[in-house]
């Protein structure tokens, strides 16, 4: 199991300290189905985790019920905010569910915490791992509290399309979740997105046909204005 699971993880293939590899003899395997949650919003954290296959949505709901995406662990990665939890101690203020079955490795919180302080290599993945998905997650905060839903939407549309001309498969509602609004408001941008040329709406598809329109609104620097 070990060798088929660290080829996702070569930072982590290369730590050879006795140590670390003592750990990895107590990893375990998890999988999930598609709809099952990692965890949820109040729960206490009970491992660290590496995706190895599949794909999990973070996200946060509001009190008025409003979602938004925070970010997504993919193969190779960890979650950060699983890592932020384990350093404080509290308990998940979000929801991680799986939107493809998928398959992890987790390590016990003692074994977490042992290793973080007697593997430097393992301290370093952790700690590069982290530090990228604090960035990521300051571009979203930047978006959502400086930039309208017409930035984040343009944004967002700039980011998955593809050279291909073919179109973006997504729901007004999945689309409403990615951007922190709700489906009515998408609808809306959408429609005027479309009557100025910018796109082509069908059924849960939307085609970028004016990049340089959405780009009025999304400066390749990502910031929201």
């Amino acid at each position: 199991m070990i060798g088929s699971w660290l080829r996702f993880f070569p930072d982590l293939a290369q730590v050879g300290d006795s140590f670390w590899r003592e750990t990895l003899s107590r990893i375990e395997q998890g999988r999930l189905s598609r709809g099952d949650y990692l965890y949820r919003d109040g729960e206490r954290c009970r491992h660290f985790v590496l995706m190895v296959e599949g794909l999990i949505r973070v996200s946060r709901i509001s009190d008025a019920g409003r979602e938004i995406v925070l970010y997504r662990i993919e193969s190779g990665e960890s979650c950060l905010l699983t890592t932020a939890v384990l350093f404080s101690g509290g308990y998940y203020s979000t929801d991680a569910i799986a939107e493809t079955d998928s398959l992890l490795v987790l390590l016990s919180v003692k074994d977490f915490e042992r290793a973080f302080e007697r593997s430097p290599g393992f301290r370093q993945f952790v700690c590069a791992q982290s530090g990228q998905r604090v960035c990521d997650l300051v571009m979203l905060l930047d978006r959502v509290a400086f930039g309208d839903v017409d930035t984040r939407l343009a944004h967002w549309l700039l980011a998955h399309d593809s050279d291909s001309n073919i179109a973006i498969e997504v729901s007004h509602s999945e689309l409403a979740r990615e951007v922190g609004t709700v489906r009515e408001v998408v609808s809306r941008r959408l429609k005027l997105f479309e009557r100025r040329g910018w796109v082509h709406l069908g059924r849960r598809q939307i085609q970028v046909a004016d990049e340089n329109g959405l780009m009025q609104f999304a400066p390749a620097n990502g910031n929201g204005g």
